[in-house]
């Protein structure tokens, strides 16, 4: 653009430049012709002077011309220049929209880098806790083992137990049933007792057993020898046997 308008320039000098010789020249052969004034050298003079302004008057036109031509080429260059500007202005904002995307782009690349990272250390976090809660679950297991070979040991010796509890709750309830038979009989004993020392108190079964053991076996004499080691017997079954119960 500035070659061009120098070129301009330059085509615009010359041509005043030829103007003004042309009015000059003009100016000269007006002067010869005042000053000579002959005929013949006027027509001499008037045809320089034709020759030389149609030279100039050619050469103007064609610095015109290219005046023309170059202002053409000018405004042409002037268009295609600011279809140039206009073109690098879309470029400049399809850049700067290019840019920001690329901006954009890079904080959602750098987001999901981060989800990533965090991903992979939740992921790496989940797999600690699950070894952790497998290591648990094998100790719990372990222990549930021990536990329920516990309850089976615990069941067996319960069962045990039972068995033998059933055995003392029926020999218990063998010993009351005979514990009440011997009752009677001691109870018995002791009523004549009683009658023989004309006793009328009234006391425990323990007291009676007492009495018994402690009379002599004099008392319990009735001068019939078989009748006496019957009675002394028994009397000395139901005794122990309430000593043992009362033991």
């Amino acid at each position: 653009m500035a070659v061009i308008a120098g070129d301009n320039e330059q085509l615009l000098a010359q041509i005043q430049q030829l103007e003004h010789e042309r009015d000059e020249l003009r100016k000269d052969i007006e002067q010869l012709c005042i000053q000579k004034a002959g005929p013949s050298y006027l027509v001499v003079a008037t045809k320089m002077h034709f020759q030389r302004t149609a030279a100039l008057e050619q050469e103007i036109e064609n610095l015109k011309k290219k005046l023309a031509a170059s202002t053409r080429d000018n405004l042409n260059l002037q268009e295609e220049l600011s279809e140039a500007y206009r073109i690098k202005s879309q470029l400049a904002d399809l850049h700067g929209a290019e840019v920001t995307k690329n901006l954009e782009a890079e904080k959602q690349l750098k987001f999901f880098q981060g989800c990533v990272a965090a991903a992979f250390a939740e992921r790496d976090h989940s797999i600690m806790e699950a070894e952790k809660a497998k290591e648990k679950a094998e100790l719990m297991f372990q222990k549930l083992d021990e536990v329920e070979k516990k309850m089976e040991r615990l069941n067996s010796d319960y069962l045990e137990q039972q068995r033998f509890i059933n055995k003392l709750q029926a020999d218990l309830a063998k010993q009351l049933d005979e514990n009440k038979a011997f009752k009677k009989v001691i109870d018995r004993f002791y009523g004549i007792r009683q009658q023989s020392f004309q006793d009328c108190e009234d006391t425990s079964w323990d007291q009676k057993c007492t009495c018994l053991l402690e009379d002599s076996s004099e008392v319990w004499s009735y001068n019939d020898p078989s009748t006496s080691k019957y009675i002394t017997e028994c009397l000395r079954r139901g005794i122990a046997v309430g000593a043992e119960l009362c033991g």
